[in-house]
């Protein structure tokens, strides 16, 4: 490095020019979040931070060791995670009441028990003070200290958490049916993206990007047609059970098919007059179309992916979950920060034999997951990133 800075100061910021700063100092990064202030904009209603009262996707039970607590920022709050006595994950505020450091930067010198690094504060799964390494065993603190706690469940090998203040609702109220199903494989990705959780929800809901935005992803290379529809409106909604908002699928009296031909068949490319142009320009991308759709149409013959009605679609605290037939996907976007999302993905399936259970394991691993998670996904991050109120 230090030869680096020499170099640096000997080129004196050569060439210049005027690239560097066109954006100024915060270059392409996402900008701040700034939140309507209007109070007739219902989004000046919403939490910058999250709805609370909700059980939150925490980490994957084996990442949390026996021995060194695991540090995790949610809904801006700080909690850590360790092992009790009873080997369950539990979750307290990452704030030792001593003295409000960070209990995360702790050890589990003892089987089940939690310990702060400043003067060993020691706490087992229900943030009671049982030790205090530093005054010795008759000191005064034990009994006397109690770190705040978080309750948590431990479903399908991942940890969810209850962020709010008051006693916890039922699990199976915030928490995807198949976490309750052992048949169910339902594997899981996590990634962080620079905005606003609330930007991430509207991203989910937008009926037109389909074949702009994903228009290179693998997912769109494969199809001929755009995957949503292409109209002036988009998606009609409805909602169900008070719990979530369905988008109502192209059809009559639904507004969805306005652009189709006589024949109820979905036109490739918009003829765009003010531009003389088509969209999409070229159709050589139907070259090989044929193949994917007709195992599309394949894939279509298996048993179809069943939920409760009131479990797909938008659904709070910032879930979407979209039914592809024979597997249910799910994005969460979780605030960490009011400009730092983490997106949380399910994938969930129902295999009706221990080979299909493999087949379906090792195609997310391998495939699946990058497919959906990083290059469909992260084309949304690029587009919807900088958007703002």
């Amino acid at each position: 490095m230090g030869l680096l800075n020499t170099l640096s100061k000997i080129r004196g910021g050569y060439p210049g020019g005027w690239r560097q700063y066109a954006r100024g100092y915060n270059g392409g990064r996402t900008p701040s979040f700034e939140q309507p202030t209007n109070p007739d904009d219902r989004r000046s209603r919403i939490p910058a931070l999250g709805y609370r009262e909700y059980w939150y996707p925490a980490v994957p039970d084996k990442d949390v060791s026996s021995k060194k607590p695991v540090g995790l920022r949610l809904l801006g709050e700080d909690i850590t995670l360790f092992r009790d006595k009873n080997n369950e994950v539990q979750a307290l505020w990452d704030y030792c009441p001593h003295r409000g450091v960070y209990l995360s930067w702790g050890d589990c010198f003892w089987n089940g028990y939690l310990s702060c690094p400043y003067h060993g504060a020691t706490f087992n799964g229900d943030g009671e003070c049982v030790e205090f390494i530093t005054e010795g065993p008759d000191s005064k603190m034990v009994g006397q200290l109690k770190a705040r706690k978080f309750p948590t469940v431990t479903l399908q090998g991942l940890v969810f958490v209850w962020m709010g203040e008051g006693e916890p609702v039922p699990p199976e109220e915030d928490i995807p049916p198949e976490f309750f199903e052992p048949e169910t494989v339902v594997q899981w990705g996590f990634r962080y993206w620079a905005c606003n959780w609330m930007i991430a929800l509207e991203n989910t809901g937008d009926a037109h990007n389909m074949f702009y935005v994903h228009r290179d992803s693998i997912r769109m290379l494969r199809f001929s047609h755009g995957g949503r529809p292409r109209t002036p409106i988009g998606y009609r909604v409805q909602i169900a059970n008070d719990k979530s908002v369905k988008r109502l699928r192209e059809g009559a009296n639904t507004g969805n098919e306005a652009y189709y031909d006589k024949d109820g068949k979905r036109p490739y490319q918009l003829y765009h007059p003010r531009v003389n142009g088509y969209w999409p320009r070229y159709r050589w991308r139907r070259i090989w179309a044929w193949l994917f759709e007709y195992v599309e149409r394949k894939r279509y013959r298996r048993a179809k992916y069943t939920n409760p009605d009131d479990w797909e679609g938008q659904r709070l605290p910032g879930m979407v979950r979209n039914n592809h037939w024979n597997h249910m996907y799910t994005r969460w976007g979780i605030p960490v920060e009011r400009e730092l999302t983490r997106a949380t993905y399910f994938f969930s399936s129902r295999p009706t034999s221990w080979l299909g259970r493999l087949y379906d394991k090792l195609t997310f691993k391998l495939f699946l997951e990058w497919m959906i998670h990083f290059n469909f996904s992260d084309q949304d991050y690029d587009a919807m990133r900088s958007a703002r109120y």
